[in-house]
Formats: structure tokens, C-alpha cells, sequence
């Protein structure tokens, strides 16, 4: 007997919680990253793994913009997300 994924059946539906959980945890790093990088504990920092990376992007970075931060993507080839680079804009 073939399992679900050997006949080749669609990825299951995301599940709304852990979407939810995916992208407070995600918010959370970048946060983090941002902070880190102001307050100079780091020059770069770099978050891999990133499903929310690009929308992330686009939320934070004015705030990033505003403390002199670059965020730089990594796209994935496969479009589903990316890393990101959080670094001074001198770096």
C-alpha cells in the first residue's frame, strides 16, 4: 500500500495556528536582529529560514531605515520565503 505522499497526492492545508505561531516567532527574531544590530552588539546578523521574510521586510523597514539598519533578503529559489541579512548601513 502507497502512503498519501508516494501516490503523490497535494501537501496537506496549512494549519492557521501554526501559521500564526510561524509568523509571531518570525516578528520576534527580526525584532530581535533589529535590536541587536542598533544597539551595536552586532554589525550583522543574518536569519535563515525565514517563511514571512519578505512581508517582514516591507514591515520593518522603516523602523530600520530610521536606525541606520539595511535589510538585505536572500531569496529562495523556490519563492517559498527567504533569509534575511540585518547589518549596518557602513558594513
Amino acid at each position: 500500500m502507497e502512503s498519501e505522499l508516494q501516490a503523490g497526492s497535494p501537501d496537506p492545508k496549512p494549519d492557521p495556528e501554526e501559521t500564526r505561531r510561524r509568523l509571531a516567532s518570525e516578528v520576534q527574531e527580526v525584532r530581535g536582529a533589529l535590536a541587536l544590530v542598533a544597539s551595536g552588539g552586532a554589525s550583522r546578523v543574518t536569519l535563515t529560514g525565514l517563511r514571512f521574510g519578505e512581508e517582514l521586510m516591507a514591515r520593518f523597514s522603516h523602523h530600520a531605515d530610521a536606525e541606520g539598519i539595511v535589510l538585505e533578503p536572500i531569496f529562495w529559489p523556490d519563492d517559498a520565503g527567504c533569509d534575511l541579512i540585518v547589518r549596518t548601513i557602513d558594513e
